[in-house]
């Protein structure tokens, strides 16, 4: 079957609705087999080839050419929809694949806007937040131009956490705190998007170790989303104040939160969010003074009951962690073990912070099974990891972390030099011993 392009169908159709052939409307330098060819697809029209069929069809061009770009655009957001089903079901190659021919940079209108946003996701999903991030460059700065507000609004949340997970983390918050200026200055204040940029500007300024600057505005937007905020947006807001409030070990208070948040979003219809947020509340249950390991799997059981998990390697590797986690502090050591071994296969051979909680974890059944070799090789095989990743807080913690089971294994020089890693990652760095020893004669 041949497939007819845009204009050589727009072309039969305003032919066919004139009740003309196509020998009657060849003529004047057209051929009718000329015709012919446009309307199967066969041949593309020049700009005076369009003219003359235009003045016979008695048809300004537009009519023919502004069709043509209609039907390009929504031959476009089918394929954006296509790729957004990609990303969904967990296959961002797929995404890739299917909108790397889209001419994303010269698209306009919300097709343009989702393009980028999906191929930036995809690029995340795979690892390169460079590339991730270049699309939402781009897409800030139109969304800006064109005054689009609530584009700005999702593209700039995105864009901040790429650039935090990537270490920039500075430039997380600047570019939080200028896109929160811009959507609040026009009127977008307690709107969903609005909500979800603010908490994630929370999130940046807690990533750089901002804790007071994060815990103001978090109050700050608490007020607004409990004034007329939606459900989802308010479920954002106590999210990221549980994150600001276990990030200065009120661990409780960070629980009392998320229980808030999950509240929230448990009213609502459909929420994608919520599978996410029982995975940290679960890992919260886990570092409760006395852990609650149990609640925690039944957290963690709940969230993987949701469809939106199912789509995500790293969410499923970290609901993996987290339960081999509970199964460890349960004393269910092959349950553990297993739990880390399927993190691992599912995360894949990178330098990722999943990836190193993962190899702790295995580490740490090592220890508890007393096989040292197993202990060993998974520890060093984390601190490779952590040795490769960017500068962040959260990097910091793992290696903290890492300190911490090393400890535990009788390892304290292996101990000591990750304590010093997670200080340095944190901008300090132990002070020499002959300064800090020194007596006098």
């Amino acid at each position: 079957m041949v497939v007819m392009t845009a204009i050589g169908t727009r072309i039969r159709e305003l032919r066919v609705a004139k009740g003309l052939t196509q020998t009657a409307l060849a003529g004047d330098g057209i051929s009718a087999g000329y015709v012919s060819l446009i309307e199967s697809g066969k041949r593309t029209p020049s700009a005076a080839m369009v003219k003359a069929i235009a003045i016979r069809l008695g048809v300004t061009e537009d009519e023919i050419l502004l069709d043509e770009a209609a039907r390009e655009t929504e031959r476009y957001r089918m394929e954006v929809n296509f790729a957004r089903l990609a990303l969904a079901s967990g296959d961002p190659h797929e995404a890739v694949r299917t909108l790397g021919p889209v001419p994303v940079n010269t698209l306009v209108g919300q097709v343009a806007y989702d393009a980028a946003l999906v191929m930036a996701e995809a690029y995340a999903q795979l690892g390169d937040m460079e590339k991730g991030v270049t699309y939402l460059e781009s897409l800030v700065t139109r969304a800006r131009q064109d005054s689009a507000w609530i584009t700005l609004a999702v593209a700039a949340t995105s864009m901040i956490v790429m650039l935090g997970q990537s270490g920039d983390v500075d430039a997380a918050v600047d570019l939080g705190r200028a896109a929160l200026d811009d959507v609040e200055h026009n009127g977008l204040g307690g709107t969903d998007e609005h909500l979800r940029l603010g908490a994630t500007y929370v999130w940046a300024l807690q990533e750089r170790g901002d804790l007071l600057t994060a815990t103001r505005k978090v109050e700050d937007l608490i007020s607004v989303a409990d004034r007329v905020g939606t459900l989802r947006g308010r479920g954002s807001i106590y999210w990221n104040a549980a994150i600001v409030a276990q990030s200065r070990g009120r661990v409780s208070d960070a629980i009392r939160l998320t229980d808030r948040a999950v509240a929230l979003f448990g009213e609502q219809e459909d929420s994608r969010d919520l599978p996410r947020l029982r995975l940290q509340y679960a890992e919260l249950l886990l570092s409760h003074e006395v852990p609650q390991a149990r609640e925690a799997i039944a957290q963690l059981d709940r969230a993987e009951a949701e469809d939106a998990l199912t789509g995500s390697k790293v969410d499923l590797g970290t609901a993996a962690i987290i339960r081999g986690r509970a199964s460890l502090y349960l004393g269910s050591l092959d349950d553990a073990a297993e739990q880390a071994a399927r993190a691992l296969q599912l995360l894949g051979p990178s330098d990722h912070s999943h990836r190193a909680d993962a190899l702790i974890l295995l580490g740490d059944v090592g220890v508890a099974r007393y096989d040292a070799e197993l202990a060993r090789d998974a520890f060093d095989e984390a601190r490779h990891v952590l040795s490769g990743m960017e500068q962040s807080r959260a990097t910091a913690r793992l290696w903290r972390d890492l300190g911490d089971s090393l400890r535990e294994f009788d390892d304290l020089p292996g101990a000591m030099t990750a304590y010093d890693s997670s200080l340095r990652m944190i901008g300090l760095t132990r002070n020499p011993t002959s300064t800090r020893m020194r007596v006098a004669s």
